[in-house]
């Protein structure tokens, strides 16, 4: 690959590995529902909130925003 592409909000990069391996893009309706999916698989399992953070400028998928509540803290102690 002759020239990397770079975003300038969340420093995402196209390299060789990333061609090959593409993360996931808000604008592919796959993409978006595997993300929406995975989110409510987690819910369900661990009863914590989870949400895809895309990015603003390249669309790809950042991070899953894990939000601790007070329904998974008592499932975690019931665990133990």
């Amino acid at each position: 690959m002759s020239k990397k592409k770079q975003c300038n909000v969340c420093s995402w990069e196209l390299d060789e590995w990333e061609a090959l391996h593409p993360s996931l893009h808000k604008d592919n309706s796959l993409d978006f529902d595997l993300a929406k999916n995975y989110c409510e698989e987690h819910e369900r399992i661990y009863k914590d909130k989870c949400k895809p953070i895309w990015c603003r400028s390249c669309k790809h998928l950042k991070i899953y925003q894990i939000t601790i509540t007070e329904k998974s803290k008592t499932i975690d102690l019931k665990r133990k």
